[in-house]
C-alpha cells in the first residue's frame, strides 16, 4: 500500500523569496549610485550562470565582489 503525502512530505524546489540577478540589480540602484558596479556585478553573476537566487545570497556575492581587489 502506498503511503499518502503529507504537507510535511513534499520538498520545496524553490524557496519564496527566489529573485533574478536583474530584479536585485534594480532594487539595489534604488539605494546603490555605483551604477557601473552594479552593472559589472550583473554581467559578472549571467556569466557564472546564477540567474536566480535569494536576495541575501545575491547581496553577499554583491559585497564579495565590490572589495574584493583590482
Amino acid at each position: 500500500m502506498a503511503k499518502e503525502k503529507t504537507h510535511s512530505d513534499k520538498v520545496q524546489d524553490k524557496p519564496s523569496d527566489v529573485i533574478t540577478v536583474d530584479e536585485f540589480c534594480t532594487r539595489l540602484s534604488a539605494t546603490d549610485r555605483r551604477v557601473e558596479m552594479i552593472g559589472a556585478f550583473n554581467h559578472v553573476e549571467k556569466k557564472a550562470g546564477r540567474i536566480k537566487d535569494t536576495e541575501e545570497n545575491f547581496r553577499s556575492r554583491f559585497d564579495a565582489f565590490v572589495n574584493q581587489p583590482a
